[in-house]
C-alpha cells in the first residue's frame, strides 16, 4: 500500500486548519498531534449512561462524552468484527473494500489511515485482542508496531491484556506526533470475562423477569448459545448483567487512558474517537442472542464519540446518521493530513459543525446471510438472502436436538461444525422447525419505517410497494458504485487462510470458520421464489402458544432458583401441556404437531427433574393421535425421510418408543 498526498489535498486540509469553511462561527480547530481511535467490540450504544443506560456502567465515558460530540444515530457497516474494522481504517464501505468475508483482505491500493499518518511522520501502533483484528487481513498496514502476539486468552481478551504496554509506548514518543489504535473483547461474548470484582458487583443488582426470558428455552438448543456459554442463563437480565460488568470494565480502563493522556499533557490537544464495530442481540428479534447473523438495529446501532482537539463542540449531540466509513476521514482531518483516494465519509468534526454528510445513505451487509441493507431518510430496506435459509441456519446457529428427544424427531440429517470445530450430524427437522428458528432468520426483503417503528418489527415490504421499489434501486445503485471503487482498488491479493491457532482463537469467540467454502446452491433463485410464494410463517394463535411458553419457563426459573417444584406446581404443569393440546387443536393443522409435541416433551422433563414419577404420556398420545387423524396417513414423517441411526422398526416418529426415557434436560 501507498500513502497518499497531493497539492489539492493539502490545500484543502489547509483550509480545514484555518477554518475557512462557510458560514462557520466556532473557534478555528487545531491539528491534532495526538489521535488515538479506541474500538470496544461488540458495544450496543444503548448500554452506555451517555445513551440512556444506568450511570454507574460507563461513569468515565459520559465524562468524556460531556466533552466531546455525541453521535445519537452512528450506525456499523457490517454486524461483525473484520468488515466493520476495515472501514475504520480505510473509510470505505464493506463492499468498496471487500473484506466482507474472512477470506478476504484489504487490497493493497488502498491506503488505510495508519499508512497516511505514517507517510506524514506521525509513529503508528496498534494493540488489539486478536480474533478478527488480528494481523493478514490489511487493518496492521501502516502500523509500525500492531501488538497481537501474546498467548490467547493467558492475559485476557481485554484492555488489561495491553494497556500497560500501550501507556508506556504513548509516554515513549516523547512528544513526538501519534497516531494510536486500540481494540478490546472487553463486552464480547462470553460475558464472564469480566473481572470477579465486576461481576460480582452487577450481578448484585439481581435480576428480574423479562417477558424475553422464554426465549431462552429456545437458545438452549442451538451450539451457538452453548458455546457462548448462554446456558448459564434462565433470565435476559442476568446476561445484561454480565455483559454491563464488560463494559464497566472497558470503562475503566478509558478512565486510565484519559488519565494517562493528561499525565503526558497530551489530551487537551488530543483527538480521541470511541466506537464500537457492531453491537448485539438480546432476543431483540426472536431467537438470535448475539451478533454476525442478521441487520436489525440492535447489531447495526454503534456509539460514536468524538473528543476534538481542546474539547471543541464538546457536549454537542448529533441526531444525523453517520456510520463506520465517516470515521477515517475524521482522524486524517484533525491532524491537517490529506484524504486519502476514494474515501467515502466525511469527517464526523465537519459533520458536526454543519457540514451535509457526502453519503445521505448506509450501506451495509452480512457475510453469513449474503444480505445487504441500505438506510435512506426514514427508510431502512433489508434485501433477500443470496444464501438457502437451511444452510444459513445450520452454519450459524447449529440447531440440534437432544438425545432424549430424537426418537419423536426424524428430520433431515446433515453433517456440520459446531462452534468449536467439531463434527456433528443434526437432525433438527427442516420443514416442521418446532422452535421456529427460520421464522427468526431474515431471507426475504424487509422495509421499516424507522419514523413509527424504530424496533423494527413491522415489515412493509409487501404493504408499501412504491418505498420498497424506491428502496430497492437505490441499494443496487449505491451497491454498483462500491462495486466500481472496489474493482478500482482490487488486485491480485491472496485470500487469506487461518492458521490452526487462529482457527481456535475465533470459535472460541463463537464464530464459525469456513462458512466461506460452502457452495451457494445452484437453485438459489428457484428456492427464493419458493419463499416468497410461501414464506415461513408464525403458526395461528401464537401469542397462545408464546403466553405457555412464558408460564412453562416461570416454573422452570423457579426450579433452578429453589431447586423445587411443589406438587401444585407439578399440577400447573400437566394443565399447561394440555393447555399445549388445546391450541394444536385449535390450529386443525399437523404443519404444527412437532411444535406441540417438542413443548409437551420439555414439560415432561422439567416435571421429572422434579419428580421422577411425573409424566405427560396422556398428553403425547393425544398429540400423536392428533397428528395422525389430520396428517392423512399414519407413517407420515413430518421432519423428513429416515434417517441413517434411527430405529428402522418404528414406521413414524409419532409413535411411541419401545423402551422410551424421560427426556433428561431439567432446565436448570
Amino acid at each position: 500500500m501507498r500513502a497518499f498526498s497531493s497539492t489539492s489535498g493539502r490545500c484543502a486540509a489547509a483550509l480545514a486548519i484555518l477554518g475557512l469553511w462557510a458560514g462557520c462561527n466556532e473557534p478555528k480547530p487545531v491539528p491534532a498531534s495526538t489521535v488515538v481511535l479506541i474500538s470496544i467490540d461488540t458495544l450496543r450504544a444503548d448500554r452506555l449512561g451517555v445513551y440512556g443506560a444506568a450511570p454507574d456502567v460507563s461513569p468515565n465515558l459520559d465524562a468524556l462524552a460531556r466533552e466531546s460530540v455525541v453521535f445519537d444515530h452512528a450506525r456499523t457497516v457490517a454486524p461483525w468484527t473484520l468488515p466493520s474494522h476495515a472501514s475504520m481504517l480505510t473509510g470505505l464501505d464493506a463492499v468498496a473494500h471487500g473484506v466482507e468475508g474472512p477470506a478476504d483482505r484489504i487490497p493493497a491500493k488502498a491506503v488505510t489511515v495508519a499508512e497516511q499518518f505514517a507517510a506524514h511522520g506521525y509513529r503508528t501502533a496498534a494493540w488489539t485482542a486478536g480474533g478478527f483484528v488480528d494481523k493478514g487481513w490489511g487493518l496492521e498496514d501502516g502500523f509500525e508496531s500492531y501488538d497481537t502476539n501474546n498467548p490467547w486468552r493467558s492475559e485476557g481478551t481485554g484492555f488489561t491484556r495491553y494497556l500497560d504496554r500501550a501507556i508506556e509506548w504513548m509516554e515513549g514518543t516523547n512528544g513526538a506526533p501519534f497516531f494510536a489504535f486500540l481494540h478490546s473483547f472487553d463486552v464480547h461474548a462470553p460475558y464472564t470475562v469480566a473481572r470477579p470484582e465486576s461481576l460480582e458487583r452487577f450481578r448484585a443488582r439481581g435480576a428480574k423477569d423479562n417477558e424475553r426470558d422464554y426465549q431462552f428455552f429456545r437458545a438452549v438448543y442451538t451450539g451457538y448459545a452453548k458455546n457462548m456459554g448462554f446456558e448459564r442463563y434462565l433470565r435476559l437480565e442476568e446476561a445484561l448483567n454480565d455483559y454491563d460488568a464488560g463494559v464497566h470494565d472497558a470503562d475503566v480502563a478509558i478512565g486510565e487512558i484519559v488519565a494517562a493522556l493528561k499525565r503526558m499533557g497530551r489530551y487537551d490537544d488530543a483527538l480521541i474517537v470511541v466506537v464500537s464495530d457492531h453491537g448485539e442481540s438480546f432476543y431483540d428479534h426472536g431467537l438470535w442472542m448475539g451478533h454476525g447473523l442478521h441487520l436489525y438495529d440492535g447489531v447495526m446501532r454503534v456509539p460514536m464519540i468524538v473528543k476534538l482537539p481542546r474539547s471543541q463542540l464538546g457536549g454537542r449531540r448529533v441526531e444525523s446518521m453517520v456510520d463506520l466509513v465517516d470515521v477515517a476521514p475524521t482522524l486524517l482531518e484533525a491532524a491537517g493530513l490529506p484524504p486519502t483516494p476514494h474515501l467515502q465519509g466525511t469527517s464526523l468534526a465537519a459533520i458536526a459543525r454543519g457540514q451535509k454528510r457526502a453519503r445521505s445513505w448506509s450501506l451495509s451487509g452480512a457475510h453469513s446471510t449474503a444480505t445487504h441493507a441500505l438506510v435512506r431518510g426514514p427508510y431502512k430496506y433489508i434485501g433477500e438472502s443470496a444464501i438457502p435459509p437451511v444452510h444459513s441456519v445450520r452454519h450459524n446457529i447449529h440447531p440440534e436436538v437432544p438425545t432424549p428427544l430424537k426418537p419423536y424427531v426424524q428430520g433431515d440429517p446433515f453433517k456440520t461444525v459446531d462452534p468449536r470445530g467439531q463434527p456433528y450430524t443434526s437432525y433438527y427437522p427442516n420443514r416442521d422447525d418446532p422452535l421456529g428458528f427460520f421464522e427468526d432468520v431474515t431471507f426475504l426483503e424487509c422495509l421499516f419505517d424507522h419514523r413509527s417503528d424504530p424496533g423494527e418489527f413491522t415489515n412493509l415490504a409487501r404493504t408499501e410497494p412504491g418505498v420498497t421499489e424506491q428502496m430497492r434501486e437505490a441499494l443496487r445503485s449505491v451497491y454498483a458504485e462500491s462495486k466500481r471503487i472496489h474493482a478500482e482498488l482490487a488486485g491480485d491479493e491472496p485470500q487469506r487462510r487461518l492458521t490452526q491457532a487462529e482457527a481456535r482463537q475465533l470459535r472460541e469467540l463463537g464464530y464459525t470458520v469456513g462458512l466461506e467454502d460452502q457452495p451457494v446452491a445452484p437453485d438459489i433463485d428457484a428456492q427464493l421464489a419458493a419463499l416468497r410464494a410461501n414464506p415461513p410463517r408464525p403458526p395461528p394463535q401464537e401469542e397462545r402458544l408464546i403466553e405457555l411458553d412464558r408460564e412453562v419457563h416461570k416454573l422452570r426459573l423457579k426450579r433452578r432458583d429453589t431447586g423445587l417444584l411443589a406438587a401444585e406446581d407439578l399440577e400447573q404443569l400437566t394443565r399447561l401441556a394440555e393447555r399445549v393440546a388445546d391450541w394444536l387443536d385449535a390450529t386443525d393443522d399437523a404443519r404444527w404437531s412437532m411444535r406441540a409435541m417438542w413443548r409437551v416433551l420439555e414439560i415432561e422433563a422439567l416435571g421429572t427433574s422434579a419428580n421422577p414419577e411425573f409424566s405427560t404420556r396422556a398428553v403425547e398420545r393425544r398429540v400423536r393421535t392428533f397428528h395422525r387423524k389430520h396428517s392423512g396417513e399414519a407413517g407420515n414423517k413430518p421432519g423428513g425421510d429416515d434417517v441413517e441411526g434411527e430405529d428402522p422398526s418404528r414406521s413414524s416418529p409419532w409413535e411411541s418408543p419401545k423402551d422410551p426415557q424421560p427426556p433428561s434436560r431439567s432446565g436448570g
